[in-house]
């Protein structure tokens, strides 16, 4: 347990934050400093890295710069070497590393396609696979997913970048129950700020030209800070974190839980496989969401239908 909720929660936690030179990964970093973790910054720009842990320790926290790229396996191990070498063991890891390639579906090149993918999604299996080995080891972890609402809602002029954040949703869940008899949570965060990123790669324009409807919303909160987003990573960092394989919106001062459900949908009549034609008339009723559970995993999905079948021709 933690030292208490106005002590220092992660005394004694060693944490890894990617990302960590700018935006949400600095917020982060400070954060979990200020709550106790000893942190590793890691980032590709030295020089943000250096101002980051200048930052903590100046405030008293411990830190120490990493700059390996994770975007390669040997990347990603090297920053947990890091970790072990600067502090002797790994308890979290902070997936925030992230980039932005926007355009329209069909302008994307190979290599801003490739380069989001490989910092945004595969970059969470290389840093924490090496650290998820340690955490195995001593029968406990915490690792955060930073993914977006971009990646569970779809928008316009980043598909490279929705894709990869719906990945590491899925990589959180998959972790989350690997995990679970090891003492290690798993949790997803999509947060919405204003950073540096997201100020310097605009999206395209709409296709119907409307203005988007969050331009300006953020700055109007007055709450578009990453300050919003980090007591909620530093909660799910803690060992109080009492949630696992959980997805969370943060936007603002409000913090809310994010979940995939099915409906209760429509279940075709005994017999043979039902037309194309039997789909489009019951189709409303399939999408229909008034009825609807929340599987936890796909096991819950195929049961559930099962069931349904089950019921629907025993009726």
């Amino acid at each position: 347990m933690s030292e208490g909720r106005g002590g220092s929660p992660l005394a004694g936690q060693v944490a890894i934050v990617t990302g960590a030179g700018r935006g949400l990964g600095r917020t982060y970093a400070r954060h979990l400093a200020q709550l106790g973790a000893s942190v590793v910054v890691n980032d590709l720009d030295e020089g943000a890295v250096g101002a980051v842990v200048e930052e903590i320790q100046a405030e008293g926290g411990r830190a120490e710069p990493s700059c390996h790229s994770v975007g390669t396996p040997s990347g990603g191990s090297a920053v947990v070497a890091d970790a072990i070498e600067a502090f002797g063991t790994v308890d979290v890891v902070i997936n925030n590393a992230g980039i932005l390639r926007n355009g329209y579906f069909e302008e994307l090149t190979v290599e801003e396609v490739q380069s989001v993918v490989e910092v945004d999604l595969e970059a969470a299996f290389y840093v924490t696979q090496p650290a998820w080995k340690i955490m195995l080891e001593k029968g406990y972890g915490r690792v955060v997913l930073a993914s977006s609402g971009a990646g569970m809602y779809g928008r316009q002029g980043g598909a490279n970048y929705c894709a990869a954040k719906a990945g590491l949703f899925g990589l959180g869940r998959a972790l989350a129950h690997e995990g679970a008899d090891y003492g290690i949570r798993t949790n997803i965060v999509l947060p919405i700020a204003s950073t540096e990123g997201t100020r310097e790669y605009k999206r395209p324009p709409l296709r119907d030209g409307q203005p988007r409807r969050a331009e300006g919303v953020v700055a109007s909160t007055g709450r578009g800070d990453p300050d919003w987003v980090a007591p909620l990573v530093g909660y799910l960092a803690s060992p109080d974190c009492a949630v696992n394989g959980t997805a969370f919106s943060a936007s603002f001062g409000c913090y809310a839980q994010v979940f995939v459900g099915i409906t209760e949908g429509w279940t075709s009549p005994a017999g043979s496989p039902p037309t194309w034609a039997d789909l489009a008339d019951h189709i409303d009723d399939i999408c229909q969401p008034s009825r609807h559970f929340v599987p936890i995993s796909v096991d819950d999905e195929v049961a559930a239908g099962a069931s349904r079948v089950a019921e629907h021709l025993n009726a």
